[in-house]
C-alpha cells in the first residue's frame, strides 16, 4: 500500500461561482472493514460515487487495513491503508473523514479530527454510543448533551463540518409517492419497526436515531418527550411534543435473522415497508396494495454531505446542525428511560 495523492491542481474544478474555488474533497474512512453489519465500506464507495476522492482507510492492524483496501479494490476503489491517525495524516492529509468505527469509539476520533482541521461525517449516534461500554452504562443524558453541544460548537467555530449519517428522512419522498393522500403536517401517530443486531442497550443505540430523525423531519424544532416507557425491552412508547404538534409514537424491535432485515414505518394510517432484492440490492417500498422502486437512501445522505462539504471548503463557514444536537439529547433521554434491570 503506497501513497497515492494527486496534485492540488489536478483536484481543482471550475464550478462557475465567481471568486469561489471548489475542488473534490479528499477523504479517509475510519472503520472501512466489512465486519458484521458495519456500513464503513459502503459509505466509502458511496462517497466516491458522490464525487469525493476516497484515498485512505485506517484499520486497527495492518492486516485489517489491508483487508479493507482489498475489499474496496475489488469494487474499483483504490485506497492506501494505515494503522493510526498520525500515519494517515502524514501520508494523505484528508479534508474529511467518514467515521464508521464501532459504537463507543467516536469521541477520540472526533477530537483528533477537530485538532487536525478535518471535517467529519459520523455514523449514528455521535456520542451516546459510549453508553454501550459497561463503565458508561449509567452515564446520564446531560453528559451526552453537553458533550455534543461542546464538540458541535468547536467544529463550527473552526469552520469544520460535522454531520451524522441519518438516511431515513431521505425516504419521505418515496413515502409520499406510495401514499399521495397522506398529510405529514397533521398526522398524530408514528410507528417504526426494525430488527437491529445485538442485544440489550446496544440494539436501542443502533436503532433510535432512525425514528428520531424521521420525527424531526416532519415535526422539527425543540421537542419534549412525554412519558417514554419500555415494554419487555422490545417496545418503546412516548409522545413527541413540539410547540405546534403532538405525535403518539411506537418503536418496535422484532427479532429476525433474515437479510435484509425488516424495516417498516408508519405515519397515521399509512405504512411503508422496505424491501431489498438481495442479489441486485434494488430497493423497493411497499404498502398493502402498492409497490414502488426506490433509491437506497444512504447514498443520498452521503451525497448531501459531500455537496455541503464542497461548499464549506470553499467558503470556510460551517453552520451547526441543530437537529443533530437535539437528536443526541433526545436519544439520551430515551436510553435513560430503560429500566435499570435491563442490560
Amino acid at each position: 500500500m503506497t501513497e497515492s495523492r494527486p496534485s492540488k491542481a489536478s483536484q481543482e474544478s471550475d464550478t462557475g461561482t465567481p471568486g469561489v474555488a471548489k475542488r473534490r474533497p479528499r477523504m479517509a474512512v475510519i472503520g472501512a472493514r466489512r465486519v458484521r453489519t458495519g456500513t464503513g465500506p459502503f459509505l466509502a464507495l458511496q462517497a466516491a460515487d458522490a464525487g469525493a476522492e476516497v484515498s485512505a482507510v485506517i484499520g486497527t492492524t495492518r492486516a485489517s487495513a489491508e483487508q479493507a483496501c482489498s475489499w474496496l479494490a475489488e469494487r474499483g476503489l483504490d485506497c492506501d491503508g494505515f494503522m493510526d491517525w498520525e500515519e494517515m495524516m502524514a501520508g494523505v492529509a484528508p479534508d474529511a473523514i467518514i467515521l464508521a468505527s464501532p459504537a463507543g469509539t467516536h469521541l477520540p476520533w472526533l477530537k483528533a479530527a477537530l485538532a487536525a482541521g478535518v471535517h467529519v461525517l459520523c455514523e449514528k449516534p455521535l456520542l451516546a454510543s459510549a453508553r454501550i461500554d459497561l463503565q458508561a452504562a449509567s452515564r446520564p443524558a446531560a453528559e451526552d448533551e453537553a458533550g455534543t453541544i461542546e464538540i458541535s460548537n468547536a467544529f463550527a467555530s473552526a469552520g469544520l463540518l460535522l454531520r451524522e449519517n441519518c438516511q431515513w428522512p431521505f425516504t419521505l419522498g418515496d413515502f409520499m409517492r406510495l401514499h399521495p393522500d397522506a398529510d405529514l403536517e397533521s398526522v398524530t401517530y408514528f410507528r417504526m419497526l426494525m430488527s437491529p443486531s445485538g442485544s440489550g442497550i446496544s440494539r436501542w443505540i443502533e436503532l433510535l436515531s432512525h425514528p428520531l430523525s424521521l420525527l424531526q423531519a416532519i415535526a422539527p424544532g425543540p421537542v419534549e418527550l412525554i412519558d417514554p416507557h419500555y415494554h419487555d425491552d422490545c417496545e418503546l412508547r412516548f409522545s413527541w411534543r413540539t410547540a405546534t404538534r403532538n405525535l403518539e409514537c411506537l418503536v418496535e424491535i422484532v427479532p429476525d435473522t433474515t437479510y435484509p432485515r425488516p424495516a417498516v414505518y408508519q405515519f397515521g394510517r399509512h405504512e411503508m415497508r422496505r424491501e431489498i432484492e438481495e442479489d441486485s440490492y434494488n430497493f423497493f417500498f411497499s404498502s398493502e396494495d402498492k409497490r414502488i422502486a426506490a433509491a437506497d437512501p444512504m447514498p443520498l445522505s452521503v451525497a448531501r454531505f459531500i455537496a455541503e462539504l464542497i461548499e464549506v471548503m470553499a467558503t470556510g463557514a460551517a453552520p451547526i446542525d441543530e437537529g443533530l444536537v437535539r437528536r443526541q439529547k433526545l436519544l439520551g433521554i430515551l436510553l435513560d428511560a430503560r429500566p435499570e434491570t435491563t442490560n
